[in-house]
């Protein structure tokens, strides 16, 4: 017997993990956003600020790699977070691109912002449940 689309589309939409994990990004990614909507800032910006500020200096194509996020996502963030003075371009002589770092208002940000992060974790957690955060996180580390 030939699949039907149909068919076919029913169980995709039931077993298809790319789906269900872009579904479950795009609402966890909703509770840590309307938490840091106050300060201005979204999770996505958040992230790159928490990795400067463990790193010291990271080229984009750094964040790129380690976040695993688009170029063009990390180059639009980027030129928002400098222009709101929360990273810096650091001059390096000679050739090799742009180093960035976070600037002492980005760290003010994060400190600031840290109440609220921290809401949304919960939130999160409560979510996914505690089973769930672990196999979040050990998926996670696996994909570092």
């Amino acid at each position: 017997m030939d699949p039907t689309a149909e068919n076919l589309a029913v169980t995709i939409a039931n077993e298809c993990l790319a789906g269900k994990a872009r579904r479950l990004s795009r609402v966890i990614t909703g509770i840590y956003d309307r938490a840091l909507m106050p300060f201005g800032i979204k999770i996505n910006q958040a992230s790159i600020l928490v990795f400067l500020s463990r790193t010291g200096e990271a080229s984009p194509g750094d964040i790129v790699n380690r976040l695993q996020m688009e170029k063009s996502t990390v180059s639009r963030n980027v030129d928002r977070m400098r222009k709101s003075g929360w990273i810096e371009v650091v001059e390096r002589g000679g050739r090799g691109g742009q180093l960035l770092r976070i600037t002492p208002a980005g760290q003010k940000l994060l400190v600031d912002s840290h109440p609220h992060w921290q809401q949304a974790q919960e939130k999160a957690q409560a979510l996914l449940g505690a089973e769930g955060s672990d196999s979040l996180r050990l998926l996670a580390e696996r994909i570092r």
